[in-house]
């Protein structure tokens, strides 16, 4: 497990997940505005499906990466560090996170399952979620074929146009699938997955779910809270330096309180 220390936050940590950038359902410009927007932010954290689908390696990348990633660098640029949590629409991201793909990709941090944070006197959990309903038979057995290096090397070697045509069809194939275990919250699944992580931890962010709740259980000390997502809610966790937590909407081009 990997864990970042920030002993003595001066600005403010962001948690954005669930995104799923495209030009139409979740404009990708509106979401570049509001990583410009951030208030004095110290640390970002992404917890997956950034894009709608995400070919990572640069040679697939199209305008709307681009501008998407040029938006992180500008963070990069006002060192602001940048945690990414691999989500379920990220593909053939670095298994090894070393200098020649720091060169491309505007992340301080990469997480390929969960990770801890050190924020001043908090201690905090951090996942994708898409691991954590163990019934979901179907979608982990796909998981693992395309976490696989032979999937890896399979779409590497493609040439960049029908990657992307292969990829699209991926991904709507699976947004049809499944349905039942994406309309349905699965309750003990969570409530398992949190008497597993909330002993050792103040809060457990999770992704994944597109909802906001607050989960706390008897006899536990620490909290899991589902982040809203970007994709429908356009939603944004501020965490202060003394680890208050703001739930913030980004509505015409400006962020709000509360959703109107």
């Amino acid at each position: 497990m990997t864990e970042f220390v920030v002993s003595h936050p001066q600005k403010n940590l962001y948690l954005v997940t669930d995104s799923h950038l495209d030009r139409e359902e979740a404009p990708f410009y509106e979401f570049v505005a509001m990583l410009n927007q951030l208030e004095n932010p110290q640390t970002v954290v992404c917890l997956g499906d950034l894009f709608k689908v995400w070919l990572a390696p640069p040679k697939f990348w199209g305008t709307i990466h681009h501008e998407v990633m040029g938006a992180f660098e500008a963070l990069r640029r006002r060192q602001v560090e940048i945690i990414f949590v691999i989500g379920n629409r990220e593909v053939i991201l670095p298994r090894k996170w070393n200098d020649f793909w720091k060169q491309w990709f505007p992340f301080t941090h990469l997480v390929h399952e969960d990770c801890r944070l050190i924020w001043g006197g908090q201690r905090y959990g951090m996942v994708h979620g898409d691991t954590i309903n163990r019934q979901d038979l179907n979608y982990l057995r796909w998981r693992k074929i395309a976490r696989s290096l032979i999937f890896e090397w399979i779409f590497r070697s493609m040439p960049v146009p029908l990657a992307r045509r292969i990829a699209h069809r991926l991904e709507s194939s699976l947004a049809q699938s499944n349905q039942s275990f994406k309309i349905a919250f699965p309750e003990n699944e969570i409530d398992r997955f949190a008497r597993s992580v909330l002993q050792d931890v103040d809060w457990y962010f999770v992704g994944h779910f597109h909802q906001d709740r607050e989960i706390q259980l008897s006899g536990v000390r620490g909290k899991m809270r589902i982040v809203p997502d970007w994709l429908s809610q356009r939603a944004v966790l501020k965490i202060s330096p003394a680890g208050e937590i703001e739930t913030l909407y980004f509505q015409n081009g400006e962020f709000v309180q509360e959703k109107k």
